[in-house]
Parts: C-alpha cells; structure tokens; sequence
C-alpha cells in the first residue's frame, strides 16, 4: 500500500511511500473497534467467519433539544430517563391553542412518517425495554424473550409507550399527523426534542442558522444497569465483480485505520467506529454525546432490505394509532412482514 509521508525539516515535502501490511484480523477487528462493528461486518461462510466491510464511522443516535423552551418551561436539564422524569418535561412542554390543536410540541414520538428516523426510536425502545429483535435470522420483536422470567412482551409495551404520544387521551399528547416534519417543526422552534445522527446537525443549522440547540446523550430505562444505545452507518466494502479486489480491500482499511480516520472525522464531523479515537471526541459539544454512546450501541436488522423494514415499522405505528384495540396483531403482522425480508 502506498502512503503519503512527510520528510525533511528545513525543506519538506511529501513523498509516497510503499508499505507492507497484513491484512485485518478478526482479532485487530475486535480490538481495534467498537463492539457493534464486529457483529455488524463478520459473517460466516462456508464455516469461516469473514470481515466484509469497514466502516469510516458509527454514528448514534441522541436527543436534541431546544435550551431555551426547556428554560421557559422550569426544566434545567434534558431528561435522562424515559420514566416519570421524561414525561413530565414532555406534559409541561407541549401546547395546545383553545381549539385543541399543538401549537408548540414536547418530542416528536408517537408518529411516524412526519418524525425523523421513528422506525429507529421505536426499535430502541424496544431493544432498551428487553425485547430481542432478531436472533439467527428469526424475527422475535413481537414475542416474549425465550426464557425471560417477566411475563409481558417487551416490544409491544415499547409499541404502546411510543404511540401515546399522540394519543389525546393520554397526558403525554403532543403529536399528531397534522404537524409539520420533526425537523421543520425543530427548526421553527416549536418542538422542543426531538431524536437523531449527527448527519443532522447540519441539516438543522443550514434550516435554521440561528437556532439555539444543544445535544445530550438518549434517555435510558432508569433502573436498568445496562445502556443500550442505538446506531446508524454505512459499511464500506468491496464488489466481487471489481476488477482489483485487493487494492480496493487495501485502501478500506488504509483509510478506516485510525492516522487516516482522525482526519476524515475531523473534516466530516462523525462519531468513531474506532475504541482509541472515543476519548478524543468525548469533549466534543456538537460530536461528544454521539461518540460517548458508540461502546454501547447497537443494531438489530441484517436483512436484505432495510427500506421494507423501516416502512413496515412505519405503518405498525400508524396502524397501532388508528386500533389500539387491535395491537397484538398488528406487530404480529408486522414481524411476519419483516420476517419476509430476512429469508
């Protein structure tokens, strides 16, 4: 592999320089990176487990918040706990005018085509709240966990946390299909929290350039002694049809080691997919909670479409909306609709 090196010290000047490296192994794989990278990239093949991609970044998702509607409202820090703490700042930060309608919103939870990313709040839920999503290419969201010793489905109780939001009989109403998209509404100013990446910090300030906004790390269960954080990223890799598979292999993970990353995450402003560059981002203001959440982070889905995983999560949470009554046979349905695309 070719790199590029500086020399000399009155004069200097870059000079490529070939260097012989090893290929990855699982080992350096599960050293070098953050835990959810090697579930993510090693599958088994023909008995042999293979690394098939690298990834530039692992990015988490995380709570953003408008300071100044929490100030408004007596609240002096973002909630850290989806519990009683959670709820209460969302019943004292939504409004409604005197004809019923939200004029200023608490979080964007409860719907789903007009929130950011809803498929991933809710699947985070239920991960937080013990459901198993998927075990050995089974889908299991909709089912007790195989030897749990509590007798209720974690992922249907997620399912109805998350759809009261924008149930008005419940204190916590404060969405509806009515309202604008989460990150318009964000930008306006009229929604105090909302849940995504870091890829939508500058989506947010090219919205709304003088918008006062922080970010702080997503609420947990309170009570539970294990985070469980939730991640979105692309994997690079290598087409088997490329005409120079090795090459193209060598510079994955030329550019993935960490010299390289510290330089792209710097320009790119994502979190690390590496474990040394974690501490590096942590103090971060816009970067740190995204990368103090990376060591706990998960996925779930390892299907072949993702698109009709997240639709159909979509349309449980609108159906769950319309029949509440009719719940457990609507994630039935939709395990049996997602099901479809791990085979």
């Amino acid at each position: 592999m070719v790199y590029p090196v500086t020399r000399g010290t009155i004069k200097k000047e870059t000079v490529q320089e070939l260097r012989t490296t090893k290929s990855l192994t699982l080992k350096d794989l599960k050293n070098n990176f953050v835990d959810i990278v090697y579930s993510d990239v090693v599958i088994d093949k023909d008995g042999a487990s293979l690394i098939y991609g690298l990834p530039l970044y692992v990015d988490t998702m995380a709570m953003f918040y408008n300071p100044d509607l929490l100030n408004n409202a007596g609240i002096t820090e973002a909630p850290k706990y989806w519990n009683t703490q959670f709820q209460q700042a969302v019943k004292k930060l939504s409004k409604q005018n005197n004809k019923g309608s939200i004029i200023q919103s608490g979080v964007a939870m409860g719907g789903s085509d007009n929130i950011e990313k809803a498929a991933d709040v809710l699947a985070l839920l239920m991960m937080q709240n013990g459901s198993v999503m998927a075990e050995n290419g089974t889908v299991m969201f909709h089912s007790i966990p195989p030897g749990s010793e509590k007798k209720y489905n974690p992922g249907l109780e997620a399912l109805r946390f998350y759809t009261d939001f924008s149930s008005p009989a419940k204190e916590v109403y404060c969405w509806n299909s009515n309202l604008s998209n989460s990150l318009d509404l964000f930008a306006q100013g009229s929604l105090a929290m909302m849940f995504g990446y870091a890829y939508h910090i500058p989506i947010i300030k090219a919205k709304a350039p003088k918008l006062n906004f922080a970010i702080a790390k997503i609420p947990q269960i309170e009570g539970n002694t294990k985070q469980v954080n939730y991640a979105n990223y692309w994997i690079e890799t290598v087409s088997n049809k490329s005409k120079n598979v090795d090459i193209a292999w060598d510079f994955i993970q030329f550019a993935t080691a960490a010299e390289q990353a510290q330089s792209y995450l710097t320009v790119a402003k994502k979190p690390t997919a590496l474990r040394a560059l974690v501490n590096k981002q942590i103090d971060d203001m816009e970067i740190g909670p995204f990368a103090e959440q990376v060591l706990t982070a998960q996925s779930w889905y390892h299907g072949k479409d993702s698109r009709a995983e997240e639709k159909a999560f979509n349309e449980m949470i609108d159906l769950s909306i319309k029949n509440p009554t009719q719940i457990d046979d609507i994630i039935n349905e939709t395990a049996r609709k997602v099901q479809q695309t791990m085979d």
